[in-house]
């Protein structure tokens, strides 16, 4: 099968992650992949994932400029006809794009995968309604990736998305950096420190202040822990202000390719969230059997439960997160690591990820969301 995954760009984020992946694993299984890219991968973070994309990917980098602009849609037009592939799928915002061009290649199967709030994601009210007329009479089929994003598109859109499928990710391994990382993580155990990790770029979303006011207060209450906080964008007004609140014992990395020797050396992960879809991250930390602790909201209210698959805070409030960080101290050893690796592979792994994939490209047997919402959340229990 002839596919083509388009995203704006391969910048640092759990979208991004997820879309080489699938392209990885699309193309190991013996489909004829494309993976394109809209934003220039020589500036800034735009190629941060481009080192980790196989070589049997047909690989294309636009290097178009920011905006919506007509001649963009023109070069992608130009893109599928010489490529013919059977199927588009478009990821993030750039759907905008995209649009146009379903109707014009009407022997093409057309998906999008909203991978954060829906809500947010129309920029005004016609375009709320050119979107809300496409997923409803499936020009352009839509693919939530939580039971959460589901309801909140059935909300929003007054009609179903066309599937519902978790994200997936490859089993995390050691870097030939892992030694390293774990000297020195263990070199912070040997004080008697719990170890914690945050993986997300400076972001208001991410609710980092929140986090690191909570760890500030835990540290000064005579707790032995670390915090260690993995991403980018802390060289930026905000991000200094947030390295000035924090205490000594939060440690910031910036942004790192060997996020899994991290996981697999860390006691606990931390997701202080206002908003999320499916972080790939948290697929991540249970891969590496590190325990997660995280807000609330998006999948992550169908993913954790508390005790057994890692804990969920009552809300996104400081001393509700503050309280559920006491509860894993206090319980350290409740929840095994080898658990939570196997609830990864049965629910999360980009094998079980690309095959249900597949069977919407192929629309083999396919009954747009045929499982409810309610039975999809059931499906990833432990």
């Amino acid at each position: 099968m002839r596919i083509l995954q388009i995203v704006y760009s391969l910048g640092p984020g759990g979208a991004e992650r997820l879309v080489v992946d699938i392209s990885n694993e699309l193309s190991r299984q013996g489909h004829d992949v494309t993976l394109c890219v809209l934003r220039d991968d020589k500036q800034g973070n735009f190629g941060f994932f481009k080192q980790e994309i196989s070589e049997k990917i047909n690989y294309i980098n636009l290097s178009i400029p920011v905006g919506l602009r007509l001649n963009n849609i023109v070069i992608l037009f130009k893109l599928i006809k010489r490529i013919k592939p059977q199927v588009v799928h478009c990821h993030l915002n750039l759907v905008n794009y995209v649009f146009p061009l379903a109707i014009i290649f009407t022997k093409i199967r057309f998906f999008h995968t909203i991978h954060s709030n829906v809500m947010n994601e129309a920029n005004s009210s016609v375009e709320y309604w050119i979107r809300r007329y496409f997923y409803t009479n499936f020009k352009m089929k839509a693919i939530t990736i939580s039971n959460e994003t589901s309801q909140s598109f059935i909300t929003y859109y007054k009609t179903s998305p066309y599937s519902e499928i978790y994200n997936g990710r490859i089993l995390p391994n050691p870097t030939s950096a892992y030694s390293e990382v774990k000297n020195d993580i263990q070199n912070f155990k040997d004080n008697g420190n719990t170890i914690f990790l945050h993986i997300g770029s400076c972001s208001s979303v991410k609710n980092q202040r929140m986090l690191i006011n909570v760890f500030n207060k835990l540290v000064q209450n005579g707790e032995l822990i670390v915090l260690l906080i993995i991403g980018s964008g802390f060289d930026s007004e905000e991000g200094k202000s947030l390295k000035s609140l924090a205490c000594d014992k939060i440690i910031f990395l910036g942004a790192k390719h060997n996020v899994s020797d991290y996981l697999l050396n860390s006691d606990a992960f931390c997701l202080s969230s206002t908003s999320e879809g499916m972080p790939i991250s948290l697929i991540e930390a249970l891969a590496c059997g590190c325990i997660p602790i995280c807000t609330p909201v998006g999948g992550l209210i169908n993913t954790i439960q508390n005790g057994i698959t890692g804990y969920l805070s009552g809300s996104v409030s400081e001393n509700d997160y503050y309280s559920t960080i006491m509860s894993y101290l206090e319980n350290k050893g409740q929840i095994k690591k080898e658990d939570l690796i196997q609830y990864y592979l049965t629910n999360f792994s980009i094998e079980e990820c690309v095959n249900k994939h597949l069977l919407l490209y192929k629309d083999i047997g396919v009954n747009p969301m045929a499982k409810t919402t309610s039975e999809a959340a059931k499906s990833h229990k432990l």
